[in-house]
């Protein structure tokens, strides 16, 4: 009963494999489906240029085994050729510029083949190009408005620096405008500007351009100078290409003593003696490091040289003892050497009168007092200064010093005294020294100052301080925390002349031993004890 019915279904079953391509029975047939559909997936191509290599491949997916492409409406642009067996379009664009519509078929080997067609658009555009030949110069502080131009591919374009640096307070906008006003940093500067326009793919190109900045010398007057004061300032400029180094006085005349302008437009020296305020003018040229160099002149750059001011140095006098040579120096600066000094009052007996040239006060003192008088200094300008100044002689110094046994008792005051030179003078025997004996009642910091160079004195004076066994201390604060108590020159190599200061815990007795630094006395070693600081 059922065999009738299988047939007709088995027959219907062989006729639907057969449409569909498939075998009958058990699996040994053909096979898996319909081929894909042939498809041109490129929508769009890139920009060519006119006289630039061009390759761009129309993109296909689907279809059976090889495919042929070509030209079916339309026509590429002059230049360019299809690839029938790849579908590449290539070549160089001939131009004009321009957009080429057309259409590329495509066809694949299939029995029957399958076509497929698309419309497609090529623009080709002019290269890209910055027309801006240069760019103006500038000057600080002046504003600047330019921009830069651009033709070929395809607008709008936008700008940018690829190396290089605007003159300061200048900037750049994307549109291509340098605007701003120049800083009295900027100067000359060179840069590459990139422009780069809206193709697809874009165009970039490079053009290099400076913008010169003027030179300038800003220098109108140069910082008052002081006769007989070393002196040195700088003429300054701006703009151009540093460094400044060729300056050249073209006109007028510096102070005397002054020398300029140098490289770098330095003007330096000592200026000559003047009694008034000189006013000198000069006019400079400087060329910058450019090459050809830019150049500027200035004229009737003004400096004036005024005197120095004239004063006495010397805050005071040194003490004498009766019967002690005595020999103090009065010191004047300032003004237009030489100088004359002279007295007014009373000078201690037997001392004075004051040198006229060299302000130095000796003698011999033979009486205790303190006279108080008036020291004053003209220069040769006429101009006039005093100062007044007390003397006071002390009792003499009794017995020999030489020994710390023999040692003079000292407090706080300023006290004169000598080392004279040792025995035969074609032999070098010990020279003279002297002690000195400082009682403190507390913990103070006692300072011991020799003055002999001030004082006119050539020799070198060395002070130590010792115990009364004449062994050295260190309980001595300058020139170093704990440092042996010796010294030699105030400044090292220049004054000759020393200084301790002895700090001590409590109730204490120290010597002070001072000798000649050469070690023979010759000749006489005149100098000051200064104590202070002694309680």
């Amino acid at each position: 009963m059922s065999q009738p019915l299988h047939r007709p279904l088995c027959a219907a079953a062989l006729m639907l494999a057969a449409l569909s391509g498939c075998g009958g029975g058990g699996g040994g047939g053909g096979g898996g489906g319909p081929p894909a559909v042939l498809n041109i997936t490129s929508g769009t191509l890139a920009d060519g240029v006119v006289g630039a290599n061009y390759n761009q491949t129309i993109a296909v997916t689907g279809g059976t085994g090889a495919r042929t492409f070509a030209v079916s409406a339309g026509t590429l642009p002059a230049g360019l050729t299809l690839a029938a067996a790849t579908g590449a379009i290539s070549g160089t664009a001939a131009g004009p510029a321009g957009t080429a519509n057309f259409s590329i078929t495509v066809t694949d080997s299939a029995t029957p083949a399958q076509t497929d067609t698309q419309a497609l658009t090529l623009r080709v555009n002019t290269p890209l190009a910055i027309t801006t030949a240069s760019l103006p110069g500038t000057t600080i502080g002046a504003a600047y408005n330019q921009t830069l131009a651009s033709t070929g591919g395809t607008a709008p374009y936008s700008y940018a620096l690829s190396n290089g640096l605007l003159p300061a307070g200048l900037s750049l906008s994307g549109d291509g405008s340098i605007t701003g006003t120049a800083t009295a940093a900027a100067t000359n500067q060179s840069f590459t500007m990139r422009s780069t326009d809206n193709s697809s793919p874009p165009q970039s190109v490079t053009r290099v351009y400076t913008i010169p900045v003027t030179l300038e010398i800003t220098t109108v007057s140069l910082p008052q100078a002081v006769a007989g004061q070393f002196y040195s300032a700088t003429l300054q400029a701006q703009g151009g290409q540093p460094p400044y180094t060729n300056w050249t006085r073209t006109a007028g005349s510096l102070p005397a003593g002054l020398n300029g302008p140098m490289a770098g437009g330095v003007v330096s020296g000592t200026p000559s003696p003047v009694c008034t305020g000189t006013m000198s003018t000069f006019s400079v040229q400087l060329a910058d490091s450019a090459v050809p160099p830019a150049s500027d002149t200035q004229a009737n750059i003004s400096l004036l040289v005024s005197p120095a001011g004239l004063t006495i140095v010397n805050a005071g006098l040194p003490s004498g003892r009766v019967g002690s040579p005595y020999l103090a120096t009065v010191q004047a600066t300032g003004g237009t050497p030489p100088y004359t000094f002279t007295t007014t009052g009373t000078l201690p007996s037997q001392l004075g009168p004051i040198h006229p040239t060299n302000g130095t006060i000796s003698g011999t003192p033979d009486t205790i007092e303190a006279r108080t008088f008036d020291v004053i200094v003209t220069d040769s300008c006429g101009t006039v200064r005093g100062r007044t100044f007390t003397i006071i002689i002390n009792s003499a110094v009794t017995g020999r010093n030489d020994t710390i046994a023999t040692a003079t008792p000292l407090t706080n005051g300023v006290f004169a005294a000598s080392i004279s030179p040792s025995g035969h003078p074609n032999t070098v025997f010990d020279a003279d020294e002297d002690y000195y004996r400082i009682t403190t009642t507390q913990g103070t910091t006692v300072i011991v100052d020799i003055d002999a160079q001030v004082n006119g004195s050539p020799l070198d004076s060395v002070i130590e301080a010792v115990d009364a066994n004449g062994v050295r201390l260190n309980i001595c604060t300058q020139p170093g925390v704990n440092q042996p108590c010796v010294h030699d020159d105030e400044v090292l190599g220049v004054q000759l002349d020393s200084i301790l200061f002895v700090q001590v815990s409590g109730p204490t007795t120290f010597y002070v031993r001072v000798v000649d630094w050469r070690g023979d006395g010759r000749p006489d070693l005149f100098y000051t004890i200064e104590i202070s600081g002694a309680n």
